[in-house]
């Protein structure tokens, strides 16, 4: 099992980039991608920075407080494309003299796309009953990044210490790495040595293109009532989608010819594919309280989402080398590769939050809320793998901590234009780690009776470590990473 620790930069390269491709050897990235979430949503919904949890009439507030849907007066469609860019910038620090690379990649999806139906019961007291199907997003994975660059060490020298190490051949890489006569166990003592040993100063070029995709898509069914406009109660069950998809290529090459930096070795090259789907269930009940026109209080929780889930994953490692040391004789090369598939379960932290508005009749809102999850109660479950199962929880626990994210926005309206400006503010999940993430957004939107339509946008930005192997005595390889995401949203609302 590994573990991996990472300041709060490090959590989107973490999420998106690094992953265990061994047999039960989730860890602590795959916790926080199937907890840590963005709150798609509508352009209006995002535009306010997802803090309408107060405010309410938005098919997006199920995320966080599905009392929001009783707010709603007319029954209402609405869909929400979105384009997502994606840039990246990376440097292998480790080493001199390399450059910055630079990537992209831009994405279209739709992050919101729902239905209310509003009635009016005959009930004494009860202004409303509503009901809402949504589906909204969670998290968005894709990404890129691409690095190259010279530096002192190998990534067989990983390989080698996990072989040499109780873990043994047993471990899916070091399987790999001995079939491609990466590590080779000359002496017949059952410890394992590489080419590089031979020249342990050696610079060798190396690079990666590391490419991930999927989002977590929650199909919601809430009910929501409104008594006496005082006092609005809702309740969610959520069906959580999942999809994720990692491709990364590494590559190692001796730049050096007739003889080499490194005796016998030329080059290799790992590839590494996993794809994950899944689904989940959990709950959320949520209450608004408005004493007054302009005051609201609102408050929800959230049941930890049960999840299960499903990896589909494959390595592939091409070695080549010479026959001989001065290259004089056969060119040799060796390839292998190892694929498998892991069943599992997750069950993701409960969640709390209290949100608060001011509505200003027809001029406008300002809201704020804050969220409380505590991530270290992330619990994966494994049916045939205890001591895994054991391994990866003590590492969650130990490794992460609760948090209470906060998120402000207001918005201003003029005859039928609204404008919107919103704030997020993340801190890290991280144990002992207090940086934070900012997330600025804003928009503007047309209301009539009969339909609305708003645009918004989005941008976060993230400056991150990167490690495309670790090893406990040998150079480890340190790529700075750089990401920006903006998000251009629209929404098409009809009522009916």
């Amino acid at each position: 099992m590994k573990s991996h620790h990472f300041g709060w930069g490090i959590g989107v390269v973490v999420l998106l980039a690094l992953t265990s491709f061994s047999v039960a050897a989730q860890n602590v990235a795959d916790a926080l991608r199937y907890s840590l979430y963005t709150n798609g949503g509508s352009a209006r919904y995002i535009g306010v920075g997802s803090s309408m949890s107060a405010i309410g009439a938005d098919l997006s507030v199920v995320n966080t407080n599905p009392a929001g849907i009783a707010l709603f007066r007319k029954s209402e469609y609405a869909f929400t494309p979105a384009l997502s860019i994606n840039d990246a910038t990376s440097q292998l620090v480790s080493g001199q003299g390399n450059g910055i690379n630079t990537d992209n990649r831009t994405v279209f999806n739709l992050p919101n796309a729902g239905v209310v139906f509003t009635s009016r019961p005959s009930a004494r007291g009860w202004k409303a009953m509503n009901f809402a199907l949504t589906a909204n997003q969670l998290a968005n994975f894709n990404q890129q990044f691409y690095f190259q660059g010279s530096s002192v060490g190998t990534i067989a020298q990983h390989f080698k210490e996990v072989a040499n190490s109780s873990v043994g051949l047993k471990d899916f890489e070091t399987k790999l790495a001995s079939d491609a006569s990466s590590i080779y166990d000359f002496q017949g003592d059952g410890v394992y040595d590489i080419d590089y040993d031979l020249s342990p100063k050696a610079l060798l070029s190396r690079s990666q293109r590391s490419v991930t995709k999927g989002s977590m898509t929650e199909l919601g069914l809430t009910f929501a009532g409104n008594y006496n406009e005082k006092v609005m109660i809702g309740l969610t069950v959520g069906i959580p989608f999942f999809s994720f998809s990692t491709d990364k290529t590494y590559i190692e090459q001796d730049e050096q010819k007739n003889g080499g930096n490194v005796p016998y070795f030329s080059d290799l090259s790992y590839r590494e594919k996993l794809t994950t789907t899944g689904s989940g269930i959990n709950a959320k009940l949520g209450v608004i309280f408005r004493p007054n026109q302009v005051f609201r209080l609102g408050a929800s929780i959230q049941t930890p989402t049960a999840m299960m889930l499903s990896d589909s994953y494959s390595s592939t490692l091409i070695n080549n080398y010479y026959e001989d040391v001065k290259e004089t004789g056969k060119f040799l090369g060796q390839q292998a590769t190892s694929t498998g598939n892991f069943d599992y379960k997750l069950k993701t932290p409960w969640r709390y939050t209290g949100s608060a508005g001011l509505v200003f009749g027809k001029s406008g809102f300002f809201s704020a809320e804050v969220e409380y999850v505590d991530y270290s109660h992330n619990h994966f479950r494994y049916n045939n793998f205890p001591d895994d199962q054991k391994a990866v929880n003590t590492n969650i626990s130990d490794q992460l901590q609760s948090v209470l994210n906060v998120r402000l926005g207001t918005e201003i309206a003029v005859n039928i234009f609204r404008f919107r400006a919103g704030i997020g503010l993340t801190p890290s999940p991280f144990l002992n780690d207090d940086t934070r993430q900012y997330t600025y957004s804003g928009g503007f939107g047309i209301r009539q009776n009969a339909w609305y339509l708003d645009f918004g946008y989005r941008r976060s930005q993230n400056q991150a470590q990167y490690y495309p192997y670790l090893t406990q005595r040998a150079p480890i390889q340190e790529v700075k990473n750089s990401f920006k995401n903006s998000q251009f949203l629209m929404t098409l609302g009809l009522k009916f």
